[in-house]
Formats: C-alpha cells, structure tokens, sequence
C-alpha cells in the first residue's frame, strides 16, 4: 500500500484535524496520502492504494459506491453513532494504521445491487445501491400494492408501505428495522422484506443473489393510482406509480471492505444491536 485517500467529513473531524494526523502518519513511513472532505471529489488521476473513511455508515457506503469495481478497499472510521460498516474506533487508529502498514488485514468482497426503472416497457435509469432498494408509498396514509417476481415468478403481492430489497451488508439497517434477518456480510444474497405489511402473514423472503427480481406497482383502490418513491441507500431516485416496474439484481461491480480481526461481525452485532 503506497497512496491512500482520507476521506474525512468535515462536521464530524472537525478541521480535518483526525485526517490531518494520519496523513502525517502516513507520511512518516514515505507513503502518499491526500485529503478529501466528500467521496464525490475523487480524482482519476490519484491511483489510491485504499480509503481510509472517517465518519459514520453513510460516509463509507458514499465511498463504497465510489470505489465499486476499482478495486480499492475502504477501511471506515468510526465518528458517527453506530458505526455497523466501520472496521475501526477513534481511539485505535494508530494501532491500525501500523496493522495495515504491516500487511496484517484482510479484504472482504461484497456485493451490491443495481436497480432499473421501467415505463411502458422502456428502461429508463439505473442505479447503483450498497444496502437497498426502497419502494414506499408517497403519501402518509395510503399503502400501496406491489406484486414481486423472482426470476419471471410470482412471489407474492404486497399491500405495505412499501417493498424493501437488501443486500446483506444492508441486512443491519433498515432491513433489520422493519423485521427483516440479518445475514453475515460476506455472504451473496437478495433480501425481500415488506414495510408494514397490511397482513400478518407476510414475512421476509431470502433469495440467490442470481435472481432477477422484478418489482410491478400495482393498484390498491380502485378509483386511484399508487403512487411511491424509490430510493437507493437513502437517496431519492425515481417517483413511480401503478404499472411500473423497478428491476433489481446483483451488481457486476463489487467492493472491499478492510478488516482488522480485532473484532468480528458477530462481536459487532452483539455490542452495537444490545445497545439500550
């Protein structure tokens, strides 16, 4: 490892002052690094070895995004408040820094989904997502209707607040807030869990990560349209309504995540998820 990038958010090291000492660091031991405050001012012409991320989850799936299929492993810095993608706490940063210097870590490859808008049978957009896809209903109050296929079968029809799709790194954040299973992070695996289904029946659903799932919105009232958004990790992406279909699939495109073996994902789980 010869270049890094810091990527440093500017609210959480403040002054990039944390960024700014592991840069130093770094430099001690003739190796290159530079400074960025957002993924998203990423240069082509720096070769980055690795990313070393200070913040919360939603800075190292930005930066996730952003070295998908680069080859590049993020290794995230705890300054947010749960910190479930993080590999590292503020108070161990030197001790990882010589780990990683030492060779002494490993690589994680996971994977992620891309997801595609269909309109009167053309596709319109496609998006790259790190821990899910949401369908959810537009207006407070109303639920919509959405019948899910797998691989061109029909799973089932859903009368929810909306559908969320999860990749297993997802599986911890809002799938797990809407009652869907956690799965360990290396595995490759689709999760398909109803928001607030308006039945008690209805449960998540684990599939291959080779399926094709297709995502149809239907109608729940007869004299009105369902109306939802789509969001990819958070980010708004698509308004939809009854007759579309959102394509969701595993990605071609993988990244790495830096581990440390300080701390496993299940010791993670145990600390983080138990909090009261």
């Amino acid at each position: 490892m010869e270049k890094f990038y810091i990527i440093s958010d500017g609210e959480k090291d403040v002054n990039h002052e944390v960024a700014t000492e592991i840069k130093r660091y770094l430099e001690k031991y003739k190796k290159c690094a530079k400074i960025i405050g957002h993924s998203s001012q990423i240069k082509e012409d720096f070769q980055a070895d690795m990313a070393i991320v200070l913040g919360g989850d939603g800075s190292v799936i930005q930066a996730a995004k952003q070295f998908a299929g680069k080859n590049v492993p993020v290794l995230g810095v705890n300054f947010g408040t749960l910190g479930f993608l993080t590999e590292v706490e503020r108070p161990k940063i030197e001790k990882a820094l010589k780990a990683i210097l030492d060779g002494q870590y490993e690589m994680e490859r996971r994977m992620a989904l891309t997801g595609h808008l269909q309109k009167k049978s053309v596709r319109e957009d496609t998006c790259l997502a790190i821990n899910e896809f949401i369908i959810s209903k537009q207006d407070f109050g109303h639920m919509v209707t959405a019948r899910v296929y797998v691989d061109g079968c029909l799973l089932d029809t859903y009368v929810a607040d909306g559908i969320l799709v999860s990749t297993p790194t997802g599986s911890t954040a809002y799938n797990l807030s809407a009652a869907g299973p956690v799965l360990a992070p290396g595995m490759e695996a689709l999760i398909i869990t109803p928001i607030c289904p308006h039945s008690l029946n209805k449960r998540s659903v684990v599939v291959s990560s080779g399926s094709k799932l297709q995502i149809e919105l239907g109608k729940t009232k007869e004299n009105y349209k369902d109306e939802a958004t789509v969001r990819g990790d958070g980010k708004m992406l698509w308004s939809v309504s009854t007759g579309d279909i959102i394509q969701i699939e595993k990605a071609e495109e993988t990244f790495d995540m830096v581990r440390l073996g300080d701390v496993s994902f299940f010791d993670k789980m145990r600390s983080k998820l138990n909090r009261q």
